[in-house]
């Protein structure tokens, strides 16, 4: 592994570490009581809500464009931008990284918060040309919550 791809690979682990507190910490206040909403309306005015303030860039290399959602899944969609995005291997983005995102998502406080409502979170990943990187999505049964 060259030193370009060894760095490539660190800052990409750093830029999905942050992005990720990032997230548990917009998305937190939403489950701190108990709703009696809808589960798929309550999940719609979070993304709603988080999309007010988007799109924003999480740092250098990571723009969080939207997000969705679908039945009980509140997906965020991320962009990947260069410098990153020109040094990433794009076939083995999601072997790389996916089960590290997973991880992350299950020590997270806030996001298992989520999880234990038995409500799912998806991460989507683009290039800024628009190529897929691939999705992860995460549910309760993933983590030991």
């Amino acid at each position: 592994m060259s030193n370009l791809s060894k760095l490539a690979a660190v800052v990409g682990g750093l830029v999905l570490l942050f992005a990720l507190g990032l997230i548990g910490y917009v998305v937190a206040p939403y489950f701190v009581g108990e709703s009696t909403e809808d589960r798929t309306a309550f999940l719609d005015k979070v993304s709603a809500q988080i999309n007010t303030d988007l799109p924003t860039k999480v740092d250098e290399s990571t723009r969080l464009d939207s997000t969705s959602v679908d039945g009980e899944t509140l997906q965020f969609n991320y962009t990947l931008l260069p410098p990153l995005a020109d040094t990433l291997d794009t076939q083995n983005f999601m072997s790389q990284y996916g089960s590290g995102i997973q991880q992350i998502i299950c020590a997270k406080g806030r996001l298992r918060r989520m999880l234990q409502k038995d409500f799912r979170v998806a991460y989507r990943y683009q290039l800024d040309d628009g190529t897929a990187l691939g999705d992860i999505g995460v549910a309760r049964a993933d983590c030991d919550v």
